[in-house]
C-alpha cells in the first residue's frame, strides 16, 4: 500500500510539474535541443543521440536525456562542464573544493561522488567521444569544438557500464569533413579574462582523408585576494610571510591560465569504412580553487597549542599561535565573512572574497623545516583514441573504440588563515588503457540489436605532503585496477509503434589500494614514520566482484506528436578500502552501492512542433548507499581525525522533470526546465548509526527545487545583419554536503554542511554579419552580483573549521568571432 501510495504521489507531481510548464509560458520548461540560429529553430531542435549505441532522434529514445548543441552552448556563453548542469534538471556539476583538486562535483537525481580519492568511484560517467574518464581528477574539462553534450539521468549501468549509477554525461567532437572552413575568436573580459579560441577543417585527400584542428588558451586572474595578515593588521602578534611591505598582497586563488589543442583525423577510404583517429593534450596550470574561512569552533580540535605540543580530547586548549587564538567563544578574527552568523570577527574586512592563506609552515609540529605548498590546481593531461566504424552489410556493422590518456597534476589545500593547523600538497597520476567493440544489427524492420565487449585498465598515483593537528605525514598510495564487461541491448517493435526494450551487461572488476606511509625528513623522528600509522605502510587492501546489471523498457508512439515510455534499470558503484586512514583501526573495507531506477514519461511535440515538452518522473531504491563521515568512533582508534566510507543504509529517491521549448513566432525561442527532487532514508546500517547518520537525514547533494528559464530573439535588419539578445535565469534550492545533517532530536538542519540556494542572471547579446563571416558579442554572468557558495568542506572533525568555496561575482566579456 505505501508503494501504491507513493506511485500516485509521484504521478501527481509529474502532472503537477507538466501543468506549471505548460500552462505559463514564461516559466517554461528548457528543451535542452533548443538551437541557437533560425535554421535549427526551424527545425524544432532536431539532435541525434547515440545513448542506445544507435543514432536516435532525441524525441524517440525512451529515456531522459538532456541534449545540448554546441551552437546552444555558444549562445549562453557555456565554456566548461560545470557550466551545463545549469539548465539540465536534477543536476548538480560544481567545482570541487580546493581540498579536491581539479575536479567537479557531478551528481544526478542526487546520486554522485564529491571526493576525488582514487579509491572511490565517480557515480557520473564522464565521457569523451565514448571514451570513459575513470577519475573525477581532471573532469574539470574546458568545451573545445564541441558537437553536442547528451546528459543521461537516471542509472546507466547497461548502456554505460559500472560507475554510472547516477548517471552519465558525453560530450562528442566536432569530426572532420570536407566542408573547409573555420573560426577564429577572441575574448576579453573582467578579471584580465584573455580567452582565444579556434578550430580548422582541412581536406588533405579528396573524398578520403580530412583533418580539424582546434584548441584554446584561457588566463583569467583569481577573484579571492589573499592578504599577509601581518600586514593588513599592525601590530599583531601573527609572523609576516611576505618581505616586500610595498603591499600586502600575497596573490589571489580562482585564476584560471591553461592551453588546450586537439587534432582529429578522418579517413573513408570506402563508403563502408570510416576510421575516426584524435589526439588531445592540455596544460593547465591554474591557482588554487577560490577558498576562504567561513567558520572556527571554539575550544575543539586542532588542540594545539604554541609550544607544538598535541593534547586531544574535550579539554584540548584552543590552537594558539604567539599567543593569538585561532577561534574565541565569538568567532575568529581570521574569518573576513561568514554565511553562518556573527562568526566573522576580522576587523580589516568584512568581504568574502577575502582569504589570509599563505600556504606555508613556517614552524612545522613535527620539527622539520620550514616548507610552502604549490599554490595551484594544476593539470597536464593527454590522450590518443581511434574509433573504426566498418559496415558488414546494410543491416550489420562493427564499432571499435581504443584509446589511452595519462595526466598528472599537483594541487594544495589549506584552512584559509596564517595558522596553517592543516596544510595539504598533492601530486597525482594517472594512465589508463581502454578498448571497446561493439556488434551492431538489424534484423528485419522490426529488431535491433547492439552486443558488445569492454576492458579497461587504469594505475593511480598519489603523492602527498599530510599536516594535520596531531599528525605529519607524506602518503605514497598506488592504485591499479582492472574492468572487463560485456553487454548486450535489444529493440524491438512488436507491433507498430509498439517497441520492447531490453538490455544487459556483466562487469568484473579488481582493484588494490597499496598504502604508502612515511615521516618527513628532518623531522624530530629522523624522518621514521609515525608510529601510529607506521604499521600501515605496505598494507595492500582489495576489492573484487562481479556484478549484472539490466534495463527492460516498454516504449509506444501514440502520434508523430506523442511518445511514452516507461522502464526499470539498475546501476551500481565500485566498492574499495579506506584511503584516508589516519590509524590502522581506520583500514576498512566498503561494499558497492546499487540502485534500481523506475521511470515512466513521455516526449511530444506540439501545435506544429513550435511546443516541444519532455516529462519525465521517478522512483529510485537506492541500497548500500556510500557516504563518507568525519567521526568514526573505531576500537582502538579516536573517533577523529576520520573520512571513513562507509554503506549507511537503504533509501528511496524520488523525482520528477520537465523540459519545454516553446517558438512562438519565428525567431523567439523560449528554454526551461523544472525539477523536483525527494530523499527518504528507509533503513540506516550499524557502521552509519555509530557515526551519527540516523532515518531523520537527507541525502547529500538533494536541492528539492531546481529550474531554469531562457529566451532569445534573433532581430534581422533590413540588410541581413542579425542582433540576437539572449537572457538565463537559473535556480537551485540549497542542499547539504555532509551525510549526516539534521539533527536526531530537533530535527533541525545542520547550517554548517548547507550550501545556500542560488538564483543567477546572466546575459548576452550577439551581433551577425549579413554574411555570418563577423560575429561581436558581449555577455553578463550573475548581473544581480549574487554571493553564493559552489561548495564548503566541513573539517570540523580535525581542525573544527569550514571552508567554503566562493562563487564568482558579476563579470563582463566582449567576444569577437571570425568564420572563414
Amino acid at each position: 500500500m505505501e508503494l501504491r501510495l507513493n506511485r500516485l504521489s509521484l504521478t501527481a507531481s509529474i502532472v503537477a510539474l507538466a501543468g506549471a510548464l505548460s500552462v505559463a509560458a514564461p516559466a517554461a520548461a528548457q528543451d535542452s535541443a533548443a538551437q541557437a540560429d533560425s535554421t535549427d529553430q526551424a527545425d524544432a531542435g532536431e539532435i541525434i543521440v547515440t545513448a542506445q549505441f544507435r543514432e536516435q532522434r532525441l524525441q524517440d529514445a525512451p529515456l531522459a536525456i538532456t541534449a545540448v548543441t554546441g551552437d546552444m552552448l555558444e549562445a549562453r556563453g557555456q565554456t566548461s562542464v560545470v557550466d551545463i548542469g545549469n539548465q539540465a534538471p536534477n543536476v548538480t556539476l560544481r567545482q570541487a573544493p580546493a581540498t579536491y583538486g581539479p575536479a567537479v562535483v557531478a551528481y544526478i537525481r542526487g546520486v554522485g561522488q564529491r571526493d576525488t580519492s582514487f579509491a572511490l568511484e565517480p557515480g557520473v560517467g564522464l565521457y569523451i567521444d565514448d571514451v570513459y574518464l575513470p577519475t573525477m581528477h581532471g573532469s574539470m574539462l574546458d568545451l573545445i569544438d564541441v558537437d553536442r553534450v547528451e546528459i543521461l539521468r537516471g542509472p546507466q549501468g547497461t548502456l554505460a557500464g559500472q560507475n554510472s549509477i547516477g548517471g552519465a554525461i558525453k560530450l562528442y567532437s566536432k569530426k572532420p569533413d570536407d566542408s573547409g572552413g573555420g573560426y577564429l575568436q577572441a575574448t576579453y573580459g573582467s578579471y584580465n579574462r584573455v580567452e582565444i579560441r579556434g578550430a580548422a577543417n582541412f581536406t588533405i585527400i579528396p573524398d578520403q582523408l580530412f583533418a580539424r584542428v582546434s584548441g584554446t588558451a584561457v588566463h583569467k586572474d583569481g577573484y579571492v585576494t589573499r592578504y599577509d595578515y601581518a600586514c593588513t593588521h599592525p601590530g599583531t602578534a601573527i609572523p609576516s610571510s611576505v618581505t616586500n611591505r610595498k603591499s600586502c598582497k600575497l596573490g589571489t586563488e580562482g585564476g584560471k591560465s591553461y592551453v588546450a589543442g586537439r587534432l582529429a583525423l578522418r579517413y573513408q577510404p570506402s563508403d563502408s569504412v570510416t576510421l575516426d583517429l584524435s589526439g588531445d593534450i592540455t596544460r593547465d596550470d591554474s591557482e588554487a580553487g577560490p577558498t576562504t574561512l567561513l567558520y572556527v569552533g571554539q575550544n575543539a580540535n586542532p588542540g594545539v597549542s604554541n609550544t607544538g605540543s598535541a593534547t586531544t580530547g574535550p579539554s584540548a586548549a584552543a590552537y594558539t599561535l604567539n599567543g593569538v587564538r585561532y577561534g574565541t567563544a565569538t568567532g575568529s578574527q581570521f574569518v573576513s565573512y561568514s554565511p553562518y552568523g556573527n562568526f566573522a570577527q576580522d576587523p580589516f574586512s568584512k568581504s568574502p572574497y577575502i582569504s589570509y592563506e599563505n600556504y606555508l609552515e613556517l614552524a612545522p609540529r613535527d620539527g622539520s623545516g620550514p616548507w610552502a605548498a604549490p599554490i595551484k590546481s594544476a593539470i597536464d593531461s593527454w590522450g590518443v583514441s581511434a574509433n573504426l566504424a566498418v559496415d558488414l552489410s546494410p543491416d550489420f556493422n562493427v564499432t571499435s573504440i581504443t584509446a589511452y590518456r595519462k595526466f598528472s597534476g599537483v594541487y594544495a589545500s589549506a584552512d584559509g588563515s596564517p595558522f596553517t593547523p592543516t596544510l595539504q600538497a598533492n601530486r597525482i597520476y594517472n594512465r589508463q588503457f581502454s578498448q571497446e567493440l561493439r556488434l551492431n544489427g538489424r534484423i528485419g524492420e522490426t529488431f535491433n540489436f547492439t552486443v558488445g565487449g569492454y576492458y579497461l585498465h587504469k594505475r593511480s598515483e598519489n603523492i602527498s605532503r599530510v599536516t594535520l593537528p596531531t599528525l605529519n605525514f607524506i602518503e605514497d598510495n598506488e592504485i591499479p585496477a582492472t574492468t572487463k564487461a560485456v553487454f548486450a541491448n535489444a529493440d524491438w517493435e512488436v507491433v507498430d509503434r509498439l517497441h520492447l526494450i531490453g538490455g544487459v551487461r556483466y562487469t568484473d572488476l579488481k582493484k588494490s589500494f597499496i598504502y604508502g606511509r612515511k615521516g618527513i625528513p628532518g623531522s624530530s623522528s629522523g624522518g621514521a614514520t609515525p608510529p601510529s600509522i607506521a604499521s600501515i605502510d605496505g598494507l595492500v587492501g582489495t576489492f573484487s566482484g562481479d556484478r549484472v546489471d539490466w534495463r527492460g523498457v516498454i516504449q509506444y508512439r501514440w502520434s508523430d506528436q506523442l511518445m511514452t515510455y516507461a522502464q526499470v534499470s539498475t546501476g551500481f558503484k565500485s566498492g574499495g578500502v579506506n584511503p584516508r586512514v589516519f590509524f590502522p583501526a581506520q583500514a576498512l573495507p566498503f561494499g558497492p552501492e546499487k540502485l534500481v531506477a523506475y521511470e515512466a514519461g513521455f516526449k511530444s511535440d506540439l501545435f506544429d512542433r513550435r511546443v516541444r515538452l519532455n516529462v519525465s518522473g521517478f522512483i529510485n531504491k537506492y541500497d548500500d548507499i556510500l557516504v563518507s563521515v568525519s567521526s568514526c568512533p573505531l576500537p582502538g582508534a579516536p573517533a577523529t581525525p576520520c573520512a571513513l566510507p562507509l554503506n549507511a543504509g537503504k533509501a528511496d529517491v524520488r523525482g520528477a522533470e520537465a523540459e519545454l521549448n516553446l517558438r512562438p513566432v519565428d525567431g523567439f525561442t523560449i528554454d526551461a526546465s523544472l525539477a523536483y527532487l525527494d530523499f527518504k532514508y528507509t533503513s540506516i546500517s550499524a557502521a552509519a548509526a555509530t557515526s551519527g547518520i540516523g532515518r531523520e537525514d537527507k541525502g547529500q547533494y538533494i536541492a528539492p527545487w531546481q529550474w531554469s528559464i531562457g529566451a532569445q530573439y534573433e532581430h534581422a535588419f533590413g540588410g541581413g545583419a542579425t542582433l540576437t539578445p539572449r537572457i538565463d535565469v537559473t535556480h537551485q534550492d540549497s542542499f547539504n554536503r555532509n551525510a549526516n545533517n539534521v539533527d536526531a532530536v530537533t530535527g533541525g538542519k545542520d547550517i554548517f554542511g548547507e550550501v545556500a540556494g542560488r538564483t543567477l542572471v546572466n546575459a548576452r547579446l550577439t551581433f551577425r554579419t549579413a554574411d555570418n563571416d563577423w560575429e561581436l558579442a558581449v555577455e553578463g554572468r550573475n548581473l544581480t552580483d549574487k554571493l553564493y557558495y559552489s561548495d564548503v568542506f566541513d573539517n570540523r572533525g580535525s581542525t573544527n573549521s569550514i571552508q567554503g568555496s566562493v562563487g564568482e561575482p558579476r563579470t563582463f566579456a566582449v567576444t569577437v568571432k571570425r568564420r572563414f
